[in-house]
């Protein structure tokens, strides 16, 4: 356990004070622009970085208990989460800036996933289309008795019926096996 005497200690806090700090300074500075388009682009970006930040705060209950989490995400996303996190990398020249808060992406030592997806610039959107078009082109997804399973389009085989846990697990299940569990087939007669 941490406690004041770690220079790491609160660092979480440290980082969304810095964001918002950097907010700040940038709203001081686009207040003196003169009125006009390029003053309304600048305010509005940093509204936007602003509400981004609002959302991705962490959460501090009644009691004052941290709940190691921002109020949109859930405590897996770390702390202070990758939205935060990647907020402050955008001063990350600045002196203030700790390298640290973005080794994910920064630091080749601790590169995965996370810098995975960063190099990749694809969305999720694109990445679960991708995935979902190969699924339903061989496959159909069907609900039988309160879950779901796959049936393949060419021969009628199907897996087992799998029931997920509402509000636990979005994804379905069925999609993620089929193409393992029924790599090919052959068409049956009509």
């Amino acid at each position: 356990m941490t406690g004041p005497d770690d220079p790491d200690w609160r660092w979480e806090f440290r980082c969304e004070d810095f964001v918002y700090a950097r907010l700040a300074e940038a709203q001081t500075t686009a207040d003196t622009l003169p009125p006009g388009d390029v003053r309304d682009a600048e305010l509005n970006r940093i509204d936007t970085l602003y509400l981004i930040a609002n959302e991705h705060n962490i959460w501090i209950d009644a009691r004052g208990r941290s709940h190691a989490a921002c109020v949109t995400c859930t405590a897996t996303a770390g702390v202070p989460c990758t939205t935060m996190r990647g907020l402050a990398r955008l001063w990350r020249t600045h002196p203030d800036y700790v390298p640290g808060w973005n080794e994910t992406i920064d630091n080749p030592r601790y590169r995965g996933n996370v810098y995975d997806d960063y190099t990749r610039r694809t969305t999720i959107y694109q990445e679960r289309k991708a995935e979902l078009d190969a699924f339903y082109d061989r496959f159909d997804l069907e609900q039988v008795d309160g879950g779901e399973r796959w049936r393949c389009k060419a021969c009628g085989a199907h897996g087992e019926t799998w029931k997920p846990m509402p509000g636990v697990y979005d994804y379905p299940h069925a999609i993620g096996t089929a193409a393992h569990q029924h790599p090919t087939c052959e068409r049956t007669a009509p």
